[in-house]
């Protein structure tokens, strides 16, 4: 995720294949968080409740509900994202030299956007799943795994139903993904002309901590609106992701829009770390095993 030489040498389809490696390993070790995340935004219990009622619920298999579903996203939308970001950064490297914040953000912002749309029927399906528990025992959907919750969407809901939440979440990606991405490879560039840390992990690590605090406080709102339309029960549409958050804002308090801050930070954190190093690592290794003379 630089400008090196070498990492724009890795072909795109090893951008795309380390990026999805990258991201089902960071969610394979921050999934619990993910879990505790989206049960807090769909109910009102406090951080304390909802880690005793998941527990007491289901144990510690509790926490990771929906792990296939999670899984699959990050090979759907996180292999189109990175691999799409790191394509674009490389062209236009290539053809413009180095590039300024606003355009490695909007960089960000497409891929975002690509990989949330290819991504979002195995994120409907994430939410479903974990949400479930708040549900009473009689409506829960009880969906298997990932594929036989898509299946069962498809088959009751109709095909298109799969893309319910599209919207918020494609809105959601776009500030996810502008600001991630687009932070983390501006803040390496500052951390290395600066001369404070120069090539390794521990620049991708600084550079990954500060993209994250700036993602999470950006993105929460957005994500808290898109986990409350995917987790509708009704056959009436549900109201956008703007009068959502209005909504929320009016009868919960505008605090209840950052609901779920701390586990999605504590899980935002070490999930974009792990996330990044990884991918920088992978493509690092990629280079060195097949090197382009």
């Amino acid at each position: 995720m630089s400008a090196s030489t070498e990492e724009v040498r890795v072909p795109t389809l090893a951008k795309f294949a380390t990026g999805g490696i990258s991201g089902v390993i960071a969610q394979s070790s921050t999934h619990p968080m993910d879990v505790v995340k989206i049960r807090m935004q769909v109910s009102r219990s406090s951080l304390r409740d909802t880690i005793l009622e998941t527990f007491h619920a289901s144990g510690v298999r509790g926490f990771y509900t929906g792990l296939t579903a999670a899984i699959l996203r990050q090979l759907t939308y996180t292999t189109t994202r990175l691999g799409m970001y790191n394509t674009l950064l490389d062209v236009a490297e290539q053809q413009f030299g180095r590039l300024n914040y606003a355009t490695m953000i909007s960089f960000g912002m497409v891929a975002g956007v690509m990989g949330s749309f290819v991504g979002t029927p195995t994120d409907l399906v994430l939410v479903r799943m974990v949400a479930d528990i708040n549900l009473p025992p009689e409506k829960r959907r009880n969906y298997r795994n990932a594929i036989s919750g898509i299946l069962d969407i498809w088959r009751t809901e109709g095909f298109f139903r799969l893309w319910r939440g599209a919207v918020p979440t494609m809105g959601r990606a776009a500030v996810v993904n502008g600001t991630q991405l687009g932070t983390y490879t501006r803040a390496k560039m500052i951390l290395q002309d600066t001369g404070y840390i120069q090539n390794g992990m521990l620049l991708q690590f600084v550079a990954a901590m500060i993209s994250s605090v700036i993602t999470c406080c950006a993105s929460i709102p957005v994500d808290v609106a898109k986990t409350r339309i995917q987790n509708w029960r009704h056959s009436a549409k549900p109201t956008s992701v703007m009068a959502t958050i209005v909504n929320i804002a009016r009868t919960e308090g505008v605090m209840s829009l950052w609901r779920g801050f701390l586990p999605y930070y504590s899980r935002a954190a070490p999930n974009t770390v792990i996330t990044m190093v990884c991918l920088d690592q992978l493509q690092r290794t990629y280079f060195k095993l097949f090197p382009v003379s």
